[in-house]
């Protein structure tokens, strides 16, 4: 293949002086339960206690964040299923499963997955434009989304000139963006235009002046034609015969480009708007839904000075202090992938195939159904704010949404979303709190599943006494004002002395399903506040 003859990320004098960078300050403030919860929901689908365990199990944020990165980027692939081993399919029902596979691994896994679903909202393939077409994977669109699936696992965390590369050429990209149709003397502009205002560099660099021209447009189109697809084989080839060799001039650059001398030209040329370009959409997907400029600045610095090495410029952002402010906990609206599978992981809820139905319908309903976002910009919600300022995560929310998400969450627990029975609540509590305390419990349970401190929740005063003799009224000496409201809420009717728990005769306790429904609606309650939906 043709390549335009420039090295893939130094600049043409060979000096880094201007760009020289040792990233952000790292969090050397005490590593406590706080900051490790951030941490944790933050690269994991909702919060667990073995999550928990293992990040407060080192001495500080820089070693906790490198493991969990090391062991993000170690993860095995998992074995193919048997029917794509048996050969292509365009079968739905295999479409479905290739969705349910990543539903398990987000829920047993953490910060491969979160960035599995940061690449997939950026190189956005939709499953459901591979299909309309005779000539588009209509007999193997199934298997080529699968191998997509494959490419998120094994590429998350290269770095980025390589992971474009990759993503530029995978068979589903090939087809869903159209390169497959176009040879020398009938360009198509899609994938070029694409390839830098989405996956690279962006429209305008961070002070609104043009990444690129209409005419760079057009001479990239040129340069990225020859690309097919094998359907049996599941993969893009080069087709020398179909592609433009004649000269295209490319950001002022002369030479006879293919779709690797382009990418090279983007990391040499505009290495530094491409930086900025990713390092913004990985600040707004991580900790804030509104950017500070200033943090990117110094973020875009560190990855050119890394090589783009994704890798490398997430575990600076993840540990330092910026990252611990508390003005992120709980800042960013969760994403509909994110309120299901964090429900269930939080509740310890195993997904079945049922449940797993009921959230791919669910997700259709709200908006976010994996692997099938509706446009090439993917979800606005995890994208940077959009031109009037607005930012992009407040389209997860609004009046139809909002009920929809409580009503949701709801079924997951009492049973009708394929669950077989209603949420038993004992095991969790006897991991997160005293399970004989319900004052500790009420406050324990909402620390655990609300991102935001308890000081700051919006909880509903209640003025009645607690319930039954007034002789025997709590001592809530030392209790703030969020506990004792919290208290009352999952006490309801019932006289706090009158709480218990029973074992069966091997020993395990068990909630009377008085207590228990309780519990179910109390957590009921703390998922319809405006904190839960927050992360």
């Amino acid at each position: 293949m043709i390549s335009a003859a420039v090295s893939s990320n130094k600049p043409a004098n060979g000096k880094y002086d201007s760009v020289m960078s040792t990233g952000l300050p790292p969090f050397n403030g005490s590593w406590t339960k706080v900051q490790a919860a951030h941490l944790v929901r933050r690269t994991h689908f909702g919060i667990r206690t073995n999550n928990l365990n293992f990040v407060r199990s080192f001495p500080n944020a820089t070693q906790a964040v490198t493991a969990l990165v090391n062991n993000a980027k170690s993860t095995p692939l998992p074995d193919n299923p048997q029917w794509f081993n048996s050969g292509t399919s365009g079968n739905i029902l295999h479409m479905y499963d290739t969705q349910f596979r990543w539903m398990d691994s987000m829920y047993n896994g953490g910060l491969l997955q979160r960035m599995m679903l940061f690449w997939s909202n950026h190189f956005a393939v939709s499953y459901s434009n591979m299909n309309a077409l005779p000539d588009k994977a209509g007999n193997s669109y199934a298997s080529h989304m699968y191998k997509y699936w494959t490419l998120l696992h094994l590429q998350s965390f290269a770095d980025f000139k390589t992971i474009v590369s990759q993503f530029s050429k995978n068979s589903a990209m090939v087809y869903y963006l159209n390169n497959y149709n176009y040879r020398a003397g009938e360009p198509n502009q899609d994938f070029a235009r694409e390839l830098m205002e989405l996956f690279t560099i962006g429209p305008t660099d961070k002070n609104g002046a043009d990444n690129y021209s209409e005419n760079d447009v057009a001479e990239v189109s040129r340069a990225v034609t020859g690309w097919r697809v094998n359907d049996g084989a599941l993969s893009s080839y080069f087709d020398a015969s179909r592609h433009d060799t004649g000269s295209k001039t490319v950001f002022g650059q002369t030479g006879n480009y293919d779709l690797d001398g382009v990418i090279n030209l983007i990391f040499e040329h505009r290495r530094e708007q491409a930086a900025w370009f990713i390092c913004r959409k990985l600040y707004v997907y991580f900790v804030s839904a509104e950017p500070d400029t200033t943090v990117i600045d110094s973020m875009a610095a560190y990855c050119i000075h890394q090589n783009f090495d994704i890798s490398a410029v997430l575990t600076n952002l993840l540990s330092s202090s910026h990252f611990y402010q508390d003005r992120f906990m709980g800042c960013r609206i969760k994403s509909p992938i994110e309120l299901f599978i964090s429900y269930l992981r939080e509740l310890e809820i195993t997904p079945t195939t049922q449940i797993k139905e009921y959230i791919r319908l669910r997700m259709q309903d709200s908006n976010e159904e994996l692997l099938r976002p509706e446009t090439v910009f993917g979800w606005d919600g995890y994208n940077p704010p959009y031109s009037d300022g607005s930012p992009g995560h407040y389209s997860w929310i609004n009046t139809n949404l909002m009920p929809a998400r409580w009503d949701n969450l709801n079924s997951l627990i009492n049973g009708s979303a394929g669950t077989g029975s209603s949420f038993n609540p004992i095991s969790l509590i006897e991991k997160i709190s005293d399970p004989h305390n319900p004052f500790t419990i009420a406050e324990d349970l909402a620390g655990y599943i609300l991102a935001v401190p308890l000081n700051r929740l919006e909880v509903r005063i209640v003025e009645d006494d607690f319930a039954g003799d007034p002789n025997l009224a709590p001592n809530l000496t030392g209790f703030p004002e969020h506990k004792i409201n919290l208290s009352k809420i999952l006490l309801g009717s019932i006289p706090w002395y009158e709480w218990r728990v029973d074992a069966d005769q091997s020993g395990n306790l068990y909630y009377q399903p008085v207590f228990a429904e309780s519990i179910r609606q109390y957590i009921s309650y703390l998922q319809q506040l405006p904190s839960y939906q927050l992360i």
